[in-house]
């Protein structure tokens, strides 16, 4: 590890990949992204109610959850990058709180890491955007997550559509 001064960032959405990120925040100077390490945030879970218009949906935030985790690659970012790892995290899911996370690397090492993710919302009806369900989904495949959480990421986005598009054809 460098003697620079550095953040242990944990990433959990878009981010983990960095074709998927340039897709999605074009024109955007992204800060140079290592590959990082598979991690898991311990005592948290995505919970979808971030309404977000450019995803057409919600977006996910971190919640505290004991006994539940999180996976994703945790990096250690120069001191200079931060302000850009900040922006490209709003770019990419409105991710504007920073909070503090444990973590376990694949190599079972523990860490303390700063993650980003959205407020607490405002209460809003509206569906979980599918669009982000795909791309995050992708992201974690790109990213080298273990196979069966990127299944359980991609069970979910075909779950989330299935029941949606059914409640559209409901009779109101």
């Amino acid at each position: 590890m460098s003697s620079r001064p550095s953040y242990v960032w944990f990433s959990f959405s878009l981010a983990m990949a960095p074709g998927i990120t340039r897709e999605r925040v074009e024109g955007a100077r992204l800060p140079e992204l290592p590959e990082g390490e598979v991690a898991a945030a311990l005592d948290v879970e995505l919970l979808y109610d971030v309404p977000a218009a450019d995803w057409g949906g919600h977006v996910p935030r971190l919640v505290d959850a004991p006994g539940r985790r999180v996976m994703g690659r945790v990096r250690v970012m120069p001191l200079e990058s931060w302000p850009q790892v900040t922006k490209l995290e709003e770019a990419l899911s409105l991710a504007t709180s920073e909070r503090p996370v444990r973590v376990r690397t694949a190599k079972g090492a523990m860490l303390s890491a700063r993650a980003f993710t959205p407020p607490p919302p405002e209460p809003s009806p509206g569906l979980v955007s599918e669009s982000y369900l795909e791309a995050l989904a992708r992201a974690a495949e790109h990213a080298k997550l273990p196979t069966d959480y990127v299944s359980r990421l991609q069970a979910e986005a075909r779950l989330i559509q299935a029941v949606q598009r059914g409640h559209a054809r409901w009779p109101r």
